[in-house]
């Protein structure tokens, strides 16, 4: 049996139920399967969800200096991974790993994970000058001695596939997926979800709370799933002192840690909305779509993808007034929008589940 190892040196347990656990678990039914992590903390996961034989973690020597330490494990290891897995285009400490690896296993295989959002590869593209046509020698160059490149979005895949940056037989378009769960999806309450870090840099939830502030939400109430980050705190306390009515329609819940009990929470949720200025995929969006829900979004990440297959849902510019009428008129007319949950959920399963998206893997592995 093959060796496929994942080097993720920034591995904590909720992680695994992402495209870092999910694919090396996948490939368990094919490969031997490892992740090279840091003890960051207990993975309990492997126990539960993620349990396999052929699929386990290993831990890292620390000294401080993470490039060293996964130096380290490489020249020590290589000969015995047969598919070497890395994520991002890290521009310091990528050429390096590369290096030591096919130095010490000339016939082993690197698959990068690009995990790229649309800013990244549009400003590795588009930006024109020598600076950024030095840096596209050097990614070209990098590139050559890299397998199997996958990015997550169609849009990016296209871009790269015209850029002449990468052979057109190394890309791969694989978008992140999803698991089965045997949570009821029929039973929807009048609730927008969100699941995520709840922040205003990136997810932009200052907007969907100015949205639907001045939105009559009758029956309707508005969940956020996640962790306060601190620019989002002082507007929270001065959102419900400016709005009170909003007290026991807007509802903050915390981080989840539990994926049973956020299942549920995606399950009896009827709209998802992600107002996020950038996303790679935005495996929440995902998830929800799963679970039956009518996805409003930015055009950000994997959602373009998702609305694609399901045709259940919007996709708005990034601005608040747009969000606002796209809430409102999503609410006010339900009856006539909602479709049934289950095929929704059958429609995202059967593009969106891990066997699916790693078969993909395992056809660029074996016959490239």
């Amino acid at each position: 049996m093959k060796n496929f190892t994942c080097i993720f040196p920034g591995l904590y347990n909720y992680i695994l139920t992402k495209d870092v656990g999910m694919i090396p678990y996948t490939l368990s039914k094919e490969y031997e399967s490892k992740i090279i992590t840091y003890d960051n903390e207990e993975y309990s996961y492997l126990d539960t969800i993620l349990k396999s034989e052929n699929f386990n973690i290993e831990c890292l020597e620390k000294t401080d200096n993470e490039k060293k330490d996964v130096e380290k494990y490489i020249k020590t290891h290589a000969k015995k991974i047969d598919i070497l897995q890395l994520y991002h285009l890290r521009y310091n400490i990528l050429p390096s790993y590369i290096f030591y690896y096919k130095l010490y296993n000339p016939s082993g295989k690197i698959y990068l994970k690009l995990d790229a959002n649309n800013e990244f590869i549009d400003f590795l593209i588009k930006r024109r000058g020598i600076l950024p046509s030095i840096r596209r020698l050097y990614v070209k160059i990098l590139f050559k001695f890299i397998d199997i490149i996958s990015i997550e979005t169609k849009r990016n895949y296209e871009l790269l596939m015209d850029s002449n940056l990468v052979s057109k037989d190394k890309l791969l378009y694989l978008p992140n997926g999803i698991q089965k769960t045997d949570k009821n999806v029929t039973n929807k309450e009048p609730v927008i979800l969100y699941v995520g870090y709840i922040e205003k840099k990136n997810k932009s939830i200052d907007m969907l709370l100015n949205a639907v502030k001045d939105i009559d939400l009758r029956e309707w109430k508005v969940v956020l799933v996640g962790e306060i980050l601190d620019d989002m705190k002082e507007f929270i306390d001065n959102y419900f002192l400016e709005n009170p009515h909003l007290k026991d329609k807007v509802i903050f819940k915390g981080y989840i840690s539990d994926k049973n009990i956020l299942s549920e929470e995606y399950a009896k949720s009827s709209i998802y909305c992600c107002s996020s200025r950038k996303e790679s995929f935005g495996i929440s969006t995902l998830e929800a779509a799963y679970h039956g829900n009518y996805i409003i979004s930015t055009k950000v990440g994997g959602s373009p993808d998702i609305l694609e297959q399901t045709e259940y849902g919007v996709l708005i510019e990034h601005d608040v007034e747009k969000l606002r009428k796209t809430i409102k008129e999503s609410i006010n007319n339900w009856n006539s929008i909602k479709q049934d949950p289950v095929m929704i959920q059958k429609i995202v399963y059967d593009k969106f589940n891990w066997d699916y998206i790693c078969k993909k893997i395992i056809e660029k592995i074996e016959y490239k």
